[in-house]
């Protein structure tokens, strides 16, 4: 996955530089967003990016000023993409003179255009990569993806262990060594727009929320729908005192924000607090019981605040969402069958558990849209006969048209796992290969892969052999010392250091691994390969 850099210091040419592109359809994350040129030339420096679309007009620093900085250390990345308001030809010629790879004016800027220039830019990163050592790995970007399911599983409380909490935490380098954290449920309101608009929307407010926040306190937001995301807010010793003063200013500063650029309208629901990151489920689901009880007449409330914020405990969802996360995983038609059967039953038997149920409806929601391969693509298929598709659920006054949804969608769902089982699991197998690819130069376990996936690791080593032929452990091996002939054929490393690189424990074991597979010593398969070349 390549990496990208967005500077410019207008905040709407930022949003819009985001949403104008699914990025992740290009295999792009976005690494960093930079306001002016000195941080701009910091992020470079710290986040490695293999593109960035700069505006040559900034303060600090301009847009010629950090390309320049980059070239004079002979350095060909990163590949610069060069905006401007003003269509100068003295601009053009300064960026073409320091290899700036293309030259786009704001006002004629559209997708097709940028479309262009990105391919452009993957077609020529290619060509370098290809030319480069193998020695550089991106672990960071390979699991980019995990993101989002990583706090679906925090807010709902579907970790098996904390120990796999802390894999995936590690892995994807989150801070929680805050004092405290709480959840903010977000609802989008004056949303109706057609769909296509509705995404570009919803991608510019949480990315104008993210940025307007960040500002005034650490936080991490999560979309959910397109009209639903989650702000965790983490809360330092010094702010825990005041923390709902200081909250309620910041959310009331970013709700004018959004609304003035956006004109949409936004409720808040923020849960109990929790000193432990690895109960933040139970302050999204405080926050989710909340949410139920706010207008646009009152956009803001606090668990302390609530009167009643949420029903007694009289039903329990944790184990049915472990069952469901366990038939997503496994794609399990027979199983989501029984556990959709006990749920829909139990709220049959009980009419008057309107916000249980309506909190359940969303949870499913949440966890099929993002826990299974093409989620929202199937959630749109099944309820593809309503005038909302799957965001109908919020328009259903009483608890029987809620579990009818319910049974709609885990119907849906199950015949969806019959008919692409094969092709999901092969998909699963094709996610973990590439992770593995991406971490050659890690010792990678199956429990701490397992772990990252969201799997068992009995499971995940089952599957891997009936999908591939060979156990986890063989294809790791396998990839690591194709990746070893590879740089063998370069020439630029050592035996042992390329040991080292591969996340071998000795240049002795490397090479015992090494001729296992091939038949002979790494120093033979250079002599007989490499040196008579």
């Amino acid at each position: 996955m390549f990496k990208l850099l967005l500077a410019d210091d207008e905040p709407l040419s930022l949003i819009g530089l985001q949403s104008m592109l699914k990025w992740g359809d290009y295999d792009i994350s976005i690494c960093g967003i930079a306001h002016n040129g000195k941080e701009a030339l910091e992020l470079i420096h710290t986040k490695s990016p293999d593109i960035v679309i700069i505006d040559i007009k900034m303060p600090l620093a301009n847009g010629l000023e950090v390309l320049k900085s980059c070239r004079e250390k002979d350095e060909n990345l990163p590949l610069f993409i060069m905006l401007t308001s003003y269509e100068e030809f003295a601009y053009v010629k300064e960026a073409i003179k320091y290899q700036a790879l293309d030259y786009l004016v704001k006002m004629e800027l559209t997708s097709e255009i940028l479309e262009n220039t990105i391919l452009k830019a993957i077609s020529m990163l290619r060509t370098l990569k290809k030319d480069s050592s193998f020695s550089n790995f991106s672990g960071a970007a390979g699991i980019e993806s995990f993101y989002e399911k990583f706090f679906i599983r925090l807010y709902n409380n579907l970790f098996e262990s904390r120990e796999q909490f802390d894999i995936q935490r590690k892995e994807l380098g989150l801070d929680f060594s805050f004092f405290a954290y709480t959840v903010c449920c977000c609802e989008i309101c004056s949303f109706n727009i057609e769909e296509k608009k509705r995404m570009l929307l919803y991608s510019g407010t949480l990315q104008m929320i993210k940025e307007t926040i960040n500002k005034f306190m650490a936080c991490y937001i999560t979309g959910l729908d397109t009209r639903h995301f989650n702000i965790t807010f983490c809360i330092s010793e010094q702010e825990d005192s005041e923390y709902i003063f200081h909250l309620k200013q910041i959310i009331e500063r970013t709700a004018l924000i959004v609304h003035n650029y956006f004109n949409v309208d936004l409720l808040f629901a923020v849960g109990e607090k929790v000193s432990d990151p690895f109960d933040i489920g139970r302050s999204c689901y405080t926050a989710r019981q909340i949410l139920t009880f706010l207008s646009l007449q009152k956009p803001i409330l606090f668990f302390e605040e609530a009167v009643k914020p949420y029903e007694p405990a009289a039903f329990d969802f944790s184990a049915y969402k472990k069952n469901i996360a366990k038939a997503f995983n496994q794609l399990d038609p027979d199983a989501l069958k029984d556990v959709m059967y006990e749920l829909c039953e139990h709220f049959s038997k009980s009419p008057s558990q309107w916000a249980k149920a309506m909190d359940a409806a969303c949870t499913l929601m949440y966890m099929a849209n993002l826990l299974l391969p093409d989620g929202e693509e199937l959630l749109k298929q099944i309820f593809s006969d309503e005038a909302d598709g799957y965001h109908s659920i919020y328009r259903k006054q009483s608890v029987s048209d809620i579990t009818a949804w319910m049974k709609k969608l885990g119907d849906g769902l199950c015949e969806a796992f019959l008919s692409r089982r094969s092709n999901y699991k092969n998909r699963i197998i094709s996610n973990v290969q590439k992770y593995i690819r991406e971490n050659l130069n890690k010792k990678l376990s199956l429990n701490e892969v397992a772990a990252l996936f969201g799997f068992s690791p009995n499971y995940l080593s089952q599957l891997f052999t009936r999908c591939t032929g060979i156990s986890f452990v063989e294809y790791i091996t396998l990839e690591k010392i194709s990746a070893a002939k590879k740089m063998m054929s370069q020439g630029n490393d050592k035996i042992y250091e390329i040991a080292d690189k591969l996340g071998f424990e000795s240049a002795f074991y490397f090479s015992k691994v090494f001729k296992k597979i091939e038949g002979i010593s790494p120093r033979e398969y250079i002599q007989l390969h490499i040196s008579t070349k």
